[in-house]
């Protein structure tokens, strides 16, 4: 006759150990396989379209007046089933405007523009009605409110018609002094070793701090259509009627921006 030992998921810990168990060797539960997890993946580096503005005008020596059309499209899930959209409330929010100052021309280099990166997003508050109860004739419902946000990005190529600061570049600069030594035996006595002393570092660091310009929204528009993808009959309503859960928007977000460079 042996004795079977049933391992649970963990090993149950007693401090009474009976005597005819003590001579029996102590069962060892198996490790639990523990799961795999792959690597991440790791995104790649994203090469971004450069968009040409509608519009850049310089009002003055330290402003600059852009205006840019930017395309963007969304899959939306609504988080119940509609009947139909009553109204979309929108507002356009700037997360990200990092200006980029063309390098200084350089003899056999090609001659860069400025560019801005701009990016947010689209507050979007959806009003849409829920059919709760339906006849052949009618339907009756609820308002629902669904917030989401809507990400847009742009990067725009200023061209060369706009005159802003120089980006200044610091520097580090080495310098040494004029070191004479004796030579050793093998050379003529009046030579010396004249060079630089190797055992001293002598450097000039330069450092500029560059300003960024400041970046102002002054108008937006956005125009927008909507379609429903998963549209189907509403059961027991009136034949025209239809629910859905998810939309597909495209959008042209006209925006105007204004930077200001510090004098």
């Amino acid at each position: 006759m042996s004795n079977v030992y049933q391992c649970s998921r963990c090993c149950p810990t007693s401090t009474f150990v009976p005597g005819w168990a003590q001579q029996t060797p102590t069962p060892v539960c198996p490790q639990q396989p523990v799961p795999v997890t792959p690597n991440p993946v790791i995104p790649s580096t994203a090469s971004l379209p450069t968009c040409t503005p509608l519009q850049v005008v310089q009002p003055t020596p330290t402003t600059v007046l852009v205006t840019a059309s930017i395309p963007a499209e969304a899959i939306i899930t609504l988080p119940a089933k509609a009947l139909e959209i009553k109204n979309i409330r929108k507002r356009l929010k700037i997360t990200q405007s990092r200006f980029f100052n063309s390098p200084p021309p350089v003899a056999g280099v090609p001659l860069d523009t400025p560019r801005l990166f701009l990016a947010g997003f689209v507050r979007k508050d959806i009003q849409f009605s829920q059919a709760i109860a339906q006849t052949a004739t009618t339907v009756q419902g609820t308002i629902n409110d669904f917030v989401i946000d809507v990400p847009w990005s742009c990067v725009l190529n200023l061209g060369t018609t706009i005159t802003v600061p120089p980006t200044l570049f610091g520097q580090q600069l080495e310098y040494e002094f004029l070191s004479t030594t004796t030579l050793p035996a093998g050379f003529a006595p009046k030579d010396k070793l004249i060079s630089g002393d190797l055992t001293e570092f002598n450097q000039i660091s330069t450092e500029f701090l560059n300003t960024l310009p400041t970046v102002s929204l002054v108008f937006s528009q956005i125009n927008e259509m909507d379609e429903a993808l998963d549209r189907v009959a509403l059961q027991g309503g009136p034949f025209e009627e239809g629910q859905f859960t998810k939309i597909q928007e495209k959008m042209i977000i006209l925006v105007q921006v204004l930077l200001t460079f510090p004098q």
